[in-house]
């Protein structure tokens, strides 16, 4: 499954599909009559109902682009130990195999691109090779926001724990002792296509990474916004978000700005396609799937 924005192409990285959240956990705003409102259309592809548990698709986003390959966060990663989640420790998946059957292999990469610094965006910058976490694509120069990065630095030097916080010690900072990091401001752009820009609140320092390649745009989403139901719902940040309410802003302002460049949202973890495009539908916004012909009704 390949998109096409302008002269790039944008291919899925699937890791696994997580479905560790009960809705009413992950969305502290949302009731179970407004849950019950979105059910035929979210069962059974993006919602269990039996678990009442959301389903999200971990995935990377390989952008091949002016000769260059460029990965856009990391998903969670094998090996790795994440306190309080369960589902996301010592993983063996076949994400490697998937980036070679999109055409790439690890020594291809030449830039990773994170939107923010947590766990199950950045796993794959690092694998464990002869008790080292090393860099798992060793000619890759990989790209941390300024702001994010110093957030994530001052909770290290502090001592903070949490799977984040492991994630920063096994698949941040081994990237910065190889000397492979690029720490830039939010408004950097790479090989003249890949704008960055601030997204505030889910964390501190989140970027969206919209591409511009010839007359059409994309945005690489992150976790702005994690699940189809929240472009009904613009206000129900995560149970994650440091800031829920700027993290909401945030979500609403980016929906409107791909809704007015006709533009295509690649978010982190919708369920496949993945790609959709949004459209504004009286004071609230709607979505279309790529490769689906019928808009989902909210």
């Amino acid at each position: 499954m390949t998109f096409r924005v302008g002269r790039a192409t944008v291919t899925p990285i699937v890791e696994m599909v997580d479905s560790s959240f009960d809705v009413l956990r992950f969305f502290p705003l949302a009731t179970e009559a407004e849950i019950a409102a979105h059910e035929r259309w979210m069962a059974p592809h993006h919602f269990d109902p039996a678990s009442r548990r959301i389903l999200l698709s971990m995935h990377s986003w390989l952008v091949e682009t002016e000769g260059k390959r460029i990965l856009i966060d990391g998903c969670v990663g094998n090996g790795k130990v994440r306190d309080a989640r369960p589902d996301w420790c010592n993983l063996s998946t076949a994400f490697l195999d998937r980036l070679a059957e999109a055409g790439a292999t690890p020594d291809d990469i030449d830039y990773v691109l994170c939107t923010h610094l947590h766990a199950d965006h950045v796993g794959w910058n690092t694998r464990l090779i002869d008790g080292r976490w090393v860099p798992t694509f060793p000619n890759a120069t990989y790209v941390f926001g300024r702001t994010e990065h110093a957030f994530w630095q001052a909770e290290h030097e502090k001592g903070a724990r949490g799977p984040h916080l492991q994630a920063y010690r096994d698949s941040v900072l081994p990237i910065l002792e190889a000397g492979r990091a690029l720490v830039v401001d939010e408004d950097h752009v790479l090989e003249g296509v890949l704008h960055l820009a601030p997204a505030p609140g889910h964390t501190p320092g989140h970027v969206a990474v919209w591409l511009r390649c010839g007359p059409e745009a994309g945005a690489f989403t992150g976790d702005i916004i994690h699940h189809p139901v929240q472009v009904f719902h613009p206000e129900w940040s995560c149970m994650g978000c440091i800031d829920p309410a700027t993290a909401a802003l945030t979500r609403r302002r980016l929906l409107a700005q791909l809704a007015e460049a006709e533009g295509v949202l690649f978010p982190g973890h919708f369920m496949a396609p993945h790609a959709a495009r949004i459209a504004t539908r009286g004071d609230g916004f709607a979505f279309r799937f790529l490769c689906e012909e019928a808009e989902a009704d909210g």
